[in-house]
């Protein structure tokens, strides 16, 4: 006697969370055959057992394989189009994400790039602890967050953003990183910015300098 099991599937980025995303693509790089892979995936999302689904149907597998195409092809920030989402609540917490970029810290971008290029979905948690942090003053549409540390605690709160924010403040993110590289590209091809440079690292300024 087989057991009818229902299970609702994400159909938008917001009912995804990172956590999830994060699980979907170890299963995905772990799973040699593709039926258990999209079963695994399945499970995963509908918040069913391993093995739930061990008895299904491959016609039903299928059919929910293609429901989900849109989550489960390679991921392309250049394709994906998300708005920023500048505050957020999360568990109770609301979280601004940085209001003032000329303002960032070196170890603010330290950490921002050393996540980014070390694998930006397997390091998603951690990339969006440093973009959103707790807001301590709100008003109107202006708002203050807690000063950069770096927070295990912040971290793990993150694999609960839901992946159309964390795809927003990413795709932000990256934006702001060419935008600066080109900057600095501009910056160092003038000889007379490049002499101010020098001397700035002999005065022990550099990091103003830097984030100008």
């Amino acid at each position: 006697m087989t057991h009818k099991i229902d299970v609702k599937l994400p159909t938008k980025w917001s009912e995804v969370t990172v956590a999830q995303y994060q699980k979907l693509w170890k299963v995905y790089e772990a799973e040699t055959e593709a039926y258990q892979a999209v079963r695994r995936s399945i499970e995963l999302l509908g918040g069913l057992e391993h093995g739930a689904l061990e008895q299904a149907r491959w016609q039903d597998i299928e059919s929910a394989h293609v429901t989900l195409s849109w989550l489960m092809s390679d991921p392309d920030a250049l394709t994906m189009k998300m708005p920023l989402q500048n505050t957020v609540v999360l568990n109770g917490v609301r979280y601004g994400f940085i209001p003032n970029w000329s303002m960032v810290t070196v170890g603010e971008f330290a950490d921002l790039e050393t996540h980014t290029q070390a694998g930006m979905f397997d390091r998603m948690e951690k990339v969006l602890s440093v973009l959103y942090r707790p807001i301590y003053l709100e008003k109107g549409d202006s708002y203050e967050i807690e000063l950069y540390t770096v927070s295990p605690e912040r971290q793990k709160a993150m694999l609960e953003m839901p992946m159309d924010v964390a795809i927003g403040a990413v795709l932000f993110f990256c934006n702001i990183e060419k935008a600066l590289a080109i900057n600095m590209e501009a910056y160092l091809a003038n000889p007379k910015k490049v002499q101010r440079l020098h001397r700035s690292i002999r005065n022990g300024v550099t990091t103003q300098l830097s984030m100008n």
